[in-house]
């Protein structure tokens, strides 16, 4: 059992949350198992029930777990897909057949905006952004490839961390108190290249669904950039609309 971190510099309830976050992807808990109790996690970690609590419900909220009333908690699974009217993190589109998720963090680093970075995140151009580039695998297959970019010098922290680990939007809000609004997207249909190729393992020509989101906060600043190349074989979109 892992220890918790009581100095304050992280919410007790977070560490928790990633925590199990870590154990589901990593398999220890499987679609089907049932988590610990909010009392276990009481007595493990020396919390209180509010805070095991807050745990618990970040984990429902990313579409993870799901609580049987007078039975327990269970983990659960979404069928892949894209709802364009919200923002989903990777642990909401698990795999409805999969047993085993994980995922990989190809390669970090600090880069120089180009013109379209500039322009997304409305930045100067050679402005250091943070650069994330992580794979996200079902059953040990690729399923696709995220590109995350951030303005360094506002949450210089992000280059540190191991997002393999724990959820990469439910830090920005905890760590860094990032107040999403809303996002901008669009879709695109791409070839596979020989590199995006290998990555997700698939022929070069491949067909690829590429959906470029750029996130703003509260304040109707620009935070995040993010460019994704999905699997055509694995994933499709989905699309609600009022009428």
């Amino acid at each position: 059992m892992n220890k918790l971190d009581f100095s304050g510099r992280e919410q007790l309830y977070y560490q928790i949350y990633s925590l199990l976050f870590q154990d589901i992807m990593n398999g220890k808990y499987r679609v089907g198992d049932m988590i610990p109790a909010e009392s276990e996690l009481m007595e493990s970690y020396h919390v209180s029930r509010a805070t095991a609590r807050k745990a618990m419900e970040m984990l429902a909220n990313d579409g993870l777990v799901k609580k049987r009333r007078g039975i327990g908690t269970f983990v659960t699974a979404l069928k892949p897909k894209n709802d364009l009217n919200r923002v989903i993190s990777y642990s909401k589109k698990n795999q409805a057949d999969s047993t085993i998720v994980s995922k990989h963090t190809v390669d970090v680093n600090i880069q120089p905006a180009d013109d379209e970075l500039a322009l997304r995140l409305k930045v100067e151009v050679n402005t250091p952004l943070i650069c994330l580039k992580r794979l996200r695998c079902a059953d040990k297959e690729p399923s696709y490839l995220e590109l995350n970019y951030y303005e360094y010098n506002f949450v210089p922290e992000v280059y540190n961390r191991d997002f393999s680990k724990e959820s990469l939007r439910a830090f920005l809000k905890n760590f860094y108190n990032i107040q999403w609004s809303y996002a901008q997207q669009e879709i695109y249909s791409i070839l596979a290249e020989e590199k995006l190729s290998d990555l997700l393992q698939v022929d070069i020509g491949s067909p690829i669904i590429q959906i470029k989101r750029v996130s703003y906060d509260i304040n109707n600043v620009p935070r995040e950039f993010v460019s994704t190349f999905y699997r055509a074989d694995r994933h499709h979109l989905e699309i609600e609309l009022s009428i």
